[in-house]
């Protein structure tokens, strides 16, 4: 088994002498998310990532030199773990420090709103198997909302009631001399199916664990799916769980229970990880998880905000984007062409935003030396455009200075831009130090914004 550990946006060079990790690693060498993805990966937040899915230059890995023995990794905004075979590959968070992954998994915990109860300062632990199992409350609450899902199974009776096709062998096995019934098999359009009863393993899985179970019981919505999955699945019997596995290692490719699909996946991680790890181990076979970090960034400040009644349009989605151009009720043709102008080119998505006080833009990179140019025009823009005088910008940073910077005021219409940076502990000795001191960046964050609503 070959590891290689790399952090997100950054170059790192190793010596590879292994024809085998050459080739692995050629496998994905500038793959898109979207070839990859459609390979077995799991791409969270899903939906929200949907357009960088389909952008065919947002790679995981860019490969230099590979065919030399000082090869050069680069790599983007995305965060995760997965294998190729043999080679298993982790990209942490650049704001994590050495093996701690206490960033990334507070977001985490943060954003799929599961409280933390997985220690942390075990040497051995496997962060693969930890960020699934708190993935796994989320992916089943998408699935559930699609309805359960119901597939035609075939099903086996005997009785007097026959309403399918005679199985013969059985019959003669069963009932002859001839006692009144008869065996038959019929096709059923059913709940208890393979898929429903791998979501049941899964579920009995995890509550057998002391330390995980406290996952299947955050929330109402989750309780309500609980329940509903185990009143579907009758026929469950644990000792079934390798059948169950061998039965969806095919992709469902059913048109509406399309959440069903990385449920799937993630069921199967779950349940196979002690025999297979990060994947199967079949050469240049790609399985394991993927974070991208601009993205989930983004809902965790969310998570921050939202009680506080700020709106957040879904610029990937094009979902909740406000108009640009005003219209011109002088002419109609006027009005027609800016009307698919705006609606088609001319749309502005601020990450978060209040009316008439804050407009708030989540970068996950760093911000210590000043701000893009781009970045200032695009929050100058949404000021000027949704009349607010107030803007800034949120980064997560790990300087040892304070990274709150003074408001900039700007000239013409004047407003000012706020430079926020927020403190990621890098000298924490365990995971509740990490939150506690997450905790008060988060309120320093808020009284900032709080204070601004006030103004």
């Amino acid at each position: 088994m070959f590891n290689i550990k790399l952090h997100d946006n950054n170059y790192q060079g190793f010596n590879i002498a292994d024809e085998t990790v050459r080739k692995a690693l050629d496998s994905i060498n500038h793959k898109s998310l979207r070839e990859l993805e459609e390979k077995g990966l799991i791409v969270f937040p899903s939906k929200e990532t949907s357009s960088d899915l389909d952008n065919d230059k947002n790679f995981i890995i860019s490969i230099q030199d590979l065919t030399t023995d000082n090869t050069v990794i680069k790599t983007g905004n995305i965060m995760g773990f997965f294998s190729i075979g043999d080679v298993q590959i982790e990209i942490r968070s650049r704001f994590d420090t050495d093996d701690k992954q206490f960033f990334l998994h507070y977001m985490l915990s943060k954003v799929c709103n599961v409280a933390p109860t997985i220690e942390l300062t075990d040497a051995n632990r496997d962060p693969f198997y930890e960020f699934c199992v708190y993935l796994f409350p989320t992916f089943l609450k998408k699935a559930v909302t699609q309805g359960l899902f119901r597939t035609y199974v075939t099903r086996e009776y005997n009785d007097s009631n026959i309403r399918g096709v005679i199985d013969f062998p059985r019959h003669f096995r069963n009932n002859i001399p001839f006692n009144g019934k008869i065996a038959y098999r019929t096709r059923e359009y059913s709940h208890d199916n393979f898929t429903m009863q791998l979501v049941r393993h899964t579920i009995e899985f995890i509550s057998e664990n002391n330390s995980l179970r406290k996952i299947l019981s955050i929330g109402e919505n989750m309780r309500n799916a609980l329940q509903s999955i185990r009143g579907c699945t009758e026929s469950y019997s644990k000792s079934a769980r390798t059948f169950i596995i061998n039965k969806n290692l095919k992709p469902i490719t059913h048109p509406y229970y399309t959440e069903y699909e990385p449920l799937r996946r993630l069921c199967l991680m779950i349940l196979t990880h002690k025999r297979i790890s990060y994947g199967q181990t079949k050469e240049h076979q790609i399985n394991g998880i993927l974070f991208d970090g601009a993205s989930l960034w983004e809902e965790y400040l969310w998570t921050l905000l939202k009680p506080y009644d700020f709106r957040h349009p879904q610029n990937r989605e094009r979902s909740g984007g406000i108009r640009m151009f005003a219209k011109n009720n002088e002419s109609d043709d006027l009005e027609q062409t800016f009307d698919n102008f705006d609606k088609n080119y001319r749309k502005i998505y601020p990450d978060f935003y209040k009316e008439n006080c804050w407009i708030l833009d989540a970068k996950y990179k760093h911000l210590q030396n000043g701000v893009g140019r781009e970045d200032l025009y695009q929050i100058a823009t949404y000021m000027h455009t949704m009349k607010i005088n107030k803007g800034g910008f949120i980064y997560p940073s790990n300087s040892n200075t304070d990274s709150n910077s003074k408001p900039w005021g700007l000239a013409g219409y004047g407003g000012t831009i706020h430079v926020c940076g927020m403190k990621i502990p890098t000298e924490t000795a365990d995971f509740n130090a990490f939150s506690e001191e997450m905790k008060d960046q988060e309120n320093q964050l808020l009284k900032l914004v709080i204070n601004q609503l006030k103004a």
